[in-house]
């Protein structure tokens, strides 16, 4: 971490962690030019001008028996991290999403160092004691949700709401949906876009369903398809799955949201590709699969009730109604991706009533300058008096 400046720590894992970990970055970069950044992620931060110690996109699971089976194996990266954090001696600790890991490192560094915690986890329609246990931690929370603010608060945390990136993102001018036919060579006609995750479990557990579905409407109607990959390593997980299909489909090195702008609709994996498809506003699909052990966990032991009446998706969640159709499970195959899609498709008076749903959850995601906030919180923990040293 060389550098005559303030030195910040950055964690963060999977794919869109080191997504989210680079915007940040970039903006702290042009807030605090002096400031020396480093950290834990991937491409896309080490592109910000953080220096990646430690590469860590592919460390998601998906699960609570998969990441059980795999506790030996997090709790070398656990450790790695603590004494990479430990040699560091960061002024500052950054911990961008990532639950499963920043939400130990945030208890294992508690009034040791400064912390400030960007995409703090989920708690919302959640059972236990998280938000308790963070407001423990002395770490400022920057909630992207306003539901997740509110209940962090409530539980006592030093939390704000700074409104979600994808807000900014959407903002941002990528040129007309007729350029961008253009350049992708596009006839008239529907486009689909197909958007089944940023992690291998995911890839592996929607893809064929979406491909199936894709198959099926190209014959039925001429369709095209556009998938946005997520991160050059998925790229030939994501080849093998359409040779075995059959069906042309168009991969585009991400431009998520560009693939979204263009599309009539999407077909996405739960997460944070739905907020910003709501931000973008374009009607949706949305699709999750889980294993069945993990699935019936989750009902028994972490998820309210409320999930199952509102919706899991975190559009429907921001409105508290069902404003996006979800898939779950064994719902989540061709026949019944393609009966929604071609439902979307012949109902242009469901699509517009989707797209006035969207703009009303983008309203609640907060207004522009997210980022800035984000950055601003940020370097107020930075600069302000420090009672703790890490030792």
């Amino acid at each position: 971490m060389a550098g005559a400046g303030p030195r910040v720590l950055i964690v963060a894992g999977e794919v869109s962690g080191d997504h989210q970990g680079a915007l940040l970055a970039r903006v702290l970069r042009r807030c605090r030019p002096d400031l020396s950044i480093a950290g834990a992620g991937g491409v896309e931060m080490a592109a910000a001008g953080v220096d990646v110690l430690v590469d860590s996109v592919r460390w998601g699971v998906i699960g609570y028996v998969e990441a059980y089976a795999r506790l030996p194996v997090f709790a070398l990266r656990f450790w790695g991290l603590v004494r990479l954090i430990e040699r560091a001696r960061p002024d500052l600790l950054v911990l961008v999403d990532f639950p499963g890991m920043n939400r130990e490192l945030a208890r294992h560094f508690a009034g040791r160092l400064p912390m400030v915690y960007f995409v703090p986890p989920q708690i919302y329609f959640r059972r236990g004691r998280t938000a308790a246990r963070m407001a423990r931690t002395a770490v400022r929370l920057l909630a992207v949700l306003p539901f997740e603010a509110e209940a962090y608060r409530s539980a006592g945390a030093d939390v704000v709401f700074i409104g979600h990136p994808a807000v900014d993102a959407a903002q941002e001018d990528a040129g007309s949906a007729g350029r961008l036919r253009e350049e992708w060579g596009l006839l008239p006609g529907p486009v689909i876009g197909l958007l089944p995750g940023s992690r291998v479990q995911e890839i592996r557990a929607l893809l064929a369903p979406m491909l199936a579905a894709a198959r099926e409407l190209r014959a039925g109607g001429g369709a095209q398809f556009l998938l946005p990959v997520a991160s050059p390593f998925l790229r030939s997980q994501i080849q093998r799955a359409i040779a075995r299909v059959g069906c042309p489909v168009r991969l585009v090195p991400g431009r998520a949201l560009d693939v979204m702008r263009v599309a009539d609709i999407v077909v996405v994996a739960s997460g944070t590709a739905t907020v910003e498809a709501a931000c973008v506003g374009v009607p949706m699909v949305v699709a999750y699969r889980l294993s069945r052990l993990t699935d019936w966990i989750a009902r028994r032991f972490v998820v309210t009730p409320d999930v199952y009446r509102v919706g899991f998706s975190i559009p429907n969640i921001v409105v508290h109604r069902r404003i996006v159709p979800e898939l779950l499970n064994a719902e989540v195959n061709g026949a019944r991706i393609k009966a929604e899609v071609e439902r979307l498709l012949a109902a242009p008076e469901a699509r517009a009533q989707m797209r006035d749903d969207l703009a009303e959850v983008r309203r609640r995601l907060g207004p522009p300058g997210v980022l800035a906030r984000a950055a601003e919180e940020t370097l107020r923990v930075l600069d302000s008096p420090r009672g703790v040293t890490l030792r």
